[in-house]
């Protein structure tokens, strides 16, 4: 394990570690099988790692190969590229593909942009073996500043105000109390924005209010988000929604603060929520509930408001400091398989909090088209399509993730034993021995000096089996003004 180096002389022997015999234990879990239908609904069951044993790569690992790997990954996933746009055709006039002439604009504008972005980065690596230095500098600066004006027209304000019908805003004064803030993704300008609040605020029956995540073209803004990701690295975009985040959670008057992102706005909100938790008491920002969608996040931190003692049995409750946390995933979209999937998928290791609903079969990366179109349509008959749909629990996922949070720990005890001078182990007794005996849905066996951890059944997911989309989310219970 990264950053633990174990002495031989003092390592205890490993812990033995009982599991369902359902686990899953391949290397791979896979997102589609022959079994699945399209469009059917996966559900991933929130990480509860009890002790705390999984932690952000970015703590562990150093940055400029995460850089590195990230755009390894991203690369490997371009074959999902055309999925983006898919399906193109919508006669929904506030959809994003939908051909208005400041769609067309906008659309033209990052054509533009991306072929003019790849020209960059082919003839960089091949004029540097030709060409000096500074012409090479200084033709990429030429390039980026010509990419900065050519976006300019799809820039705006930072923050944009949703725009509400009477039946809107009638139902926005039954919530006054609230605040709904909406982060979006890559390839949005001013005009997508504020189409997307315009949209949530129908939708859900309150004002949105848009921080604008700004464009430079596709290739730009991933080449950002691995920055982001990899380098922690706070643009101008996390600035500003974590001030305006920090001051709606401290207003006394605002009892409940929703955040929805999409796209690399679920890396904004990541990185926003670990400057929070470093900053505000539990209390405060316990009034925030997250739903993300199309999420290109590595990680989601989300600290519990207690531990537990170690000389008592492990707390049932499940309280964290965000209470509700939620992402919503199409499969076959490029930026989600990149980030929230394959994160959670294949980093066991890694922190990610939140219940995760998956479509089948389904693409699309544009926030109205083909998310909240699909899961939310404003045609109330037409949602029972996802929402009341049987969702298929990944129970064999679950139990990986928790018992590699276990071995984590068990990594960790074994290095935090005490050394003698001479650098033998020190030897505590039981009655000061810290617990790494395991065992997930089985007997605790008797007569163990250790204290034993039972994971109940609902760390696996069982819970949630034979129920609908409808049944598990949050989120759908705020259509139309509804209050949970």
């Amino acid at each position: 394990m990264p950053g633990f180096q174990i002495h031989p002389e003092a390592e205890p022997p490993s812990p033995p570690v009982i599991l369902s015999s359902t686990v899953n234990n391949s290397p791979k879990s896979s997102l589609a099988s022959p079994a699945t239908m399209p469009n059917s609904i996966k559900f991933i069951p929130p990480q509860l790692d009890r002790l705390a044993g999984t932690s952000t790569e970015a703590s562990r690992e150093n940055p400029i190969l995460l850089l590195i790997r990230d755009a390894g990954v991203l690369i490997s996933m371009l074959r999902y590229l055309p999925s983006l746009f898919l399906p193109f055709r919508t006669g929904n006039k506030h959809a994003e593909l939908f051909p208005s002439p400041r769609g067309v604009r906008d659309m033209l504008l990052q054509s533009w942009l991306f072929c003019a972005e790849l020209m960059l980065l082919l003839l960089v690596p091949m004029a540097y073996l030709v060409l000096p230095g500074f012409v090479i500098l200084s033709g990429a600066a030429v390039t980026c500043l010509v990419i900065y004006v050519v976006s300019w027209p799809m820039q705006g304000p930072r923050i944009v105000y949703s725009q509400m019908d009477d039946a809107t805003i009638k139902s926005a004064k039954e919530h006054e109390n609230e605040r709904w803030l909406f982060i979006n993704g890559c390839m949005v300008g001013q005009r997508g924005l504020q189409q997307n609040v315009n949209r949530l605020a129908k939708t859900f029956g309150r004002p949105v209010i848009g921080i604008h995540n700004q464009t430079y073209g596709l290739i730009a803004d991933l080449v950002e988000c691995i920055i982001q990701r990899s380098l922690g690295f706070n643009t101008m975009d996390v600035r500003v929604a974590y001030d305006y985040i920090k001051a709606c959670l401290l207003d006394p008057t605002v009892t409940k603060i929703v955040l929805v992102a999409h796209s690399q706005g679920g890396i904004i909100a990541s990185m926003v929520m670990d400057g929070l938790f470093a900053d505000l008491p539990a209390d405060i920002i316990s009034k925030l509930e997250v739903y993300t969608f199309g999420n290109a996040a590595s990680h989601f931190n989300n600290p519990r408001l207690i531990g537990t003692p170690k000389s008592s049995p492990l707390s049932t409750t499940d309280d964290f400091c965000v209470g509700h946390i939620e992402h919503y995933v199409n499969e076959r979209d490029m930026i989600p398989r990149w980030g929230v999937l394959y994160n959670v998928m294949q980093i066991l290791d890694n922190r990610f909090s939140g219940r995760i609903f998956v479509r089948m079969g389904a693409s699309g990366h544009m926030f109205n088209q083909h998310y909240l179109d699909a899961m939310f349509p404003l045609d109330r008959a037409s949602a029972s399509v996802f929402l009341d749909q049987v969702v298929d629990v990944d129970e064999k996922l679950a139990l990986r993730r928790e018992s590699k949070a276990i071995q984590q720990i068990s990594a960790m005890r074994r290095e935090s034993i005490k050394q003698l001078p001479t650098g033998e182990a020190l030897d505590w007794g039981d009655k000061d021995r810290i617990p790494v005996d395991v065992i997930i849905n089985g007997e605790t066996p008797s007569g163990g000096d250790n204290v034993l951890i039972n994971f109940v059944d609902s760390q696996t997911g069982s819970d949630a089996r034979a129920k609908t989309v409808r049944q598990l989310s949050r989120l759908w219970k705020y259509v139309d003004g509804g209050n949970p």
